[in-house]
């Protein structure tokens, strides 16, 4: 095998992780950036990790460290979306409040130029027809 058809096993398993959400292909700059991504994530939460155990006179990290550490990150990488109940929450005050109705005494006009499918029209008075 050439040295310019080696792949990188990482490099292999994160296009192994695309493929089975469905992407079948991408740009070869974003499996790098994923794996940027991955690298950052998993030695900032060993480095606090490490702090923690160390914190706890202890020289070997373990899976509590780790667990504290995530958590702590969480909020920092991943911003989780609001509950469901909020959610309904909000949708039920929002439509709660009728639309704008108008009345049949206005004169629907189009905005001119920025109008996409309308015509741009101009009224006229009667002293312009006389």
């Amino acid at each position: 095998m050439s040295q310019g058809n080696v792949v990188p096993h990482n490099t292999k398993m994160i296009s192994m992780i695309l493929r089975s959400l469905g992407i079948e292909e991408c740009e070869p700059k974003t499996i790098l950036q994923i794996h940027e991504f991955i690298y950052k994530y998993a030695t900032d939460i060993m480095r606090d990790a490490a702090q923690y155990a160390e914190l706890a006179e202890r020289k070997i990290i373990t899976e509590k460290d780790i667990k504290l550490a995530l958590q702590t990150k969480v909020g920092r990488y991943f911003i989780p979306p609001p509950s469901k109940v909020y959610m309904s929450e909000l949708a039920n005050m929002i439509n709660s409040k009728p639309l704008r109705s108008h009345s049949e005494d206005n004169i629907k006009m189009s905005s001119g130029k920025n109008a996409l499918l309308n015509h741009e029209t101009k009224l006229s008075t009667e002293k312009d027809n006389i």
